[in-house]
Parts: C-alpha cells; sequence; structure tokens
C-alpha cells in the first residue's frame, strides 16, 4: 500500500472538516474556530461533547454548507455519539493508577473485556462508557467503596510497537497525551541509518497512516490518542537499504540535523 493515511471514518472527517467548517463560519477566525469543532480532543468533558454535537448536528442540515460538508458533518455526528456511548477506554489499554497510601493499588493495570478494570481488593470495576475525563472520577468512587477519604490519579497509557531504524526496538506503554516523537524517544531515538522521512503506522497487515502523514503528525504535534491508534499498532521507522544510493543520500542529508533530533527527542519523553 502506497502514499498516505488509510483511515477509518472518523479520523477521515476529522482535521479536513474541522478547517472547512471552521472557515465556512468565519475565514479570519479558523485558527481560533477550528478547537470549537475539535471532538477528538482527548481530555473533553461529556457536556463539551454534546456542546461539539449539537454544532456538528446543525451543521450537517444547514444549507449554509455544500451537500458533501453536510455529509461529512452528518458522519462526525455518528462519531461522536459512538464516543459518547462507548466512552474512550479500550481493551488492550494499560492504566498507570496511584493511590496515596495504598501502595498495593498504585500499579500498572491491562484494560481486559469490557472494558474492565481489575484491582486488588475492589475487584473489577466496568469501564464502559467511560471518557477518559471521567476515567478518574470512575475509579475514586470505586476505590472509595473500600477506601475512604483516598486521592486517586490516573494515567492512561497504550502499548505500541516500535521498530526499525530505532535503537532499542520493542513495545512501549506510552500515555495517550504522548506524541509520536515521545514514541521514538522511549526507543532510544533514531539509529544513524533510520529513514524517518519514510516511517509509517501499521495495524496487522494494513498501513494505516502513510509517511506523508506521519511527518504532518509529528510537526503538527499530533498526540497518540488523538490519532486514535490502538494497543498493538506499529510505527516502523525504515533504514536503508545497502547499496541503495537514493537512499544513501537521504541519509547523508539527515546527518547534520540528526544530533539535534536526536536530543529534541530525548527532551520531549524527560
Amino acid at each position: 500500500m502506497m502514499g498516505g493515511a488509510r483511515r477509518g471514518p472518523r479520523a477521515r472527517v476529522g482535521g479536513m472538516l474541522l478547517v472547512a467548517l471552521s472557515l465556512a463560519v468565519a475565514p479570519a477566525a479558523s485558527a481560533q474556530l477550528a478547537d470549537r469543532w475539535d471532538y477528538r480532543a482527548l481530555d473533553l468533558t461529556r457536556q463539551q461533547l454534546e456542546v461539539v454535537l449539537a454544532r456538528y448536528q446543525a451543521a450537517a442540515i444547514s444549507s449554509a454548507y455544500s451537500p458533501s460538508l453536510r455529509a461529512r458533518a452528518a458522519v462526525a455526528v455518528d462519531s461522536i455519539q459512538a464516543r459518547m456511548r462507548d466512552g474512550d477506554i479500550q481493551v488492550g489499554d494499560r492504566l498507570r493508577l496511584i493511590v496515596d497510601g495504598q501502595p498495593q493499588l498504585s500499579d500498572t493495570y491491562p484494560v481486559l473485556a469490557g472494558p474492565s478494570l481489575v484491582l486488588p481488593v475492589i475487584g473489577a470495576v466496568s469501564l464502559k462508557g467511560v471518557l477518559r475525563s471521567e476515567l478518574e472520577a470512575r475509579l475514586t468512587a470505586a476505590v472509595s467503596t473500600v477506601y475512604r477519604n483516598v486521592d486517586v490519579r490516573v494515567e492512561s497509557l497504550i502499548t505500541l510497537a516500535v521498530v526499525g531504524g530505532v535503537t532499542r526496538p520493542g513495545f512501549y506503554a506510552m500515555r495517550k497525551d504522548a506524541l509520536i516523537q515521545d514514541a521514538i524517544g522511549a526507543a532510544g531515538g533514531l539509529s544513524p541509518t533510520s529513514l524517518l522521512a519514510n516511517a509509517y503506522i501499521q495495524r496487522g497487515l494494513n498501513r494505516i497512516v502513510g509517511p506523508d502523514s506521519v511527518q504532518a503528525f509529528i510537526r503538527d504535534r499530533r498526540t497518540i490518542g488523538a490519532l486514535g491508534l490502538q494497543p498493538g499498532d506499529e510505527l516502523y521507522v525504515p533504514v536503508v537499504v545497502q547499496g541503495n544510493p537514493l537512499e544513501l543520500v537521504q541519509v547523508l542529508s539527515y546527518a547534520v540535523t540528526l544530533p539535534l533530533s536526536l536530543y529534541t527527542l530525548y527532551q520531549l519523553v524527560k
């Protein structure tokens, strides 16, 4: 599979529709208005999603927009409603739980079928329909059934494979607000023969994000969670094929900037 990203309906609607709708409303203020349409932000509350949903529902039936834009707004409506119904937590995610005064509970746990979390003493906690913004309150309520007046903090992690032209290929549990460059930094940074410009993201046998999109996501500092990545997705950084002069030229062009790039990546994950 060649070229750019191959993504699901929710992701395809994302950035293009946000920009198009904001431009249609007020061209001079598109940068400020784009956030008002962004339903992918990780920390949105249910109330905020309801406000964004109302905007898309209005856009889907408004004669002020073209038929194609109305159709895409309708797809966004479905995506927002699905998020509000199903929540943000997926089987295979990992949650780092910190409970003050209860070291037996402070650990990293995998999200199991349901989705649910099984905690010592507490038992199974259903996370079905829970948004990321609601996660801490949900787990605080569960822990409080056994331990009173506790302070609970939660970090949501997702396990990604980072392979190819990195120092330490392997699986890494990353926060959902981490960046692609954070994942590369967790894997030890780029190897001397890496081709970051050709990096892509794969799910199973399917390439879901092509090199052009990966570069755009790095440049725009898009988070792993906002990209809709799932546990087990693979970030692959190709390396130079011996004897390929074109790739050799690419690597040599990176040689000057590579130390700075590595320094930047390490600073990002400190």
